[in-house]
């Protein structure tokens, strides 16, 4: 059985040029076998450089989203502030080199130098939800990964 003491990085993220790279580490590199096939990946990393331990005992935040008017607990937000500094990430596979582990992406919302725990292709059948919603504070937002490159983010947080 194995336990959260074998957690390890798989890699980590870099930027360069406008762009975020994916650099696997090289005994990982035998497992991105095929993940070209996938347009989209899910993206689990470590927030190392976000998180405290304050921070991790941070189980509720007065209003962070401008349209919000009230406090919202750690688990109904994207703050890397939580208990487990994971986050989760959907992305673009635009180049893979295999050989090298190097994936790139066009934008990841982690630091450079983030600690990368896993990657999951994306698959519709199980990744995508036709209907859902969430409170009214954000249901202007985007409805969609690629709509989202546009949108002006930094006006959602206060």
């Amino acid at each position: 059985m194995q336990s959260l003491a074998d957690l390890r990085s798989i890699g980590i993220i870099t930027a360069t040029n406008g762009q975020f790279q994916l650099n696997i580490h090289p005994e990982y590199t035998p497992a991105l076998l095929h993940l070209s096939d996938f347009s989209h990946a899910l993206i689990l990393w470590w927030a190392d450089q976000a998180a405290t331990a304050h921070d991790r005992s941070t189980l509720q935040f007065p209003a962070p989203y401008a349209k919000a008017s009230h406090e919202i607990g750690t688990f109904a937000s994207r703050s890397p502030a939580r208990p487990n500094p994971i986050g989760l990430s959907s992305v673009s596979l635009l180049n893979m080199d295999e050989q090298n582990g190097l994936i790139t992406v066009p934008y990841i919302d982690a630091e450079p130098g983030t600690p990368l725990l896993d990657i999951k292709p994306y698959f519709p059948a199980s990744d995508r939800v036709e209907t859902s919603h969430g409170p009214n504070w954000c249901k202007h937002w985007p409805q969609s990964y690629e709509a989202s490159a546009d949108f002006n983010w930094a006006a959602e947080f206060t």
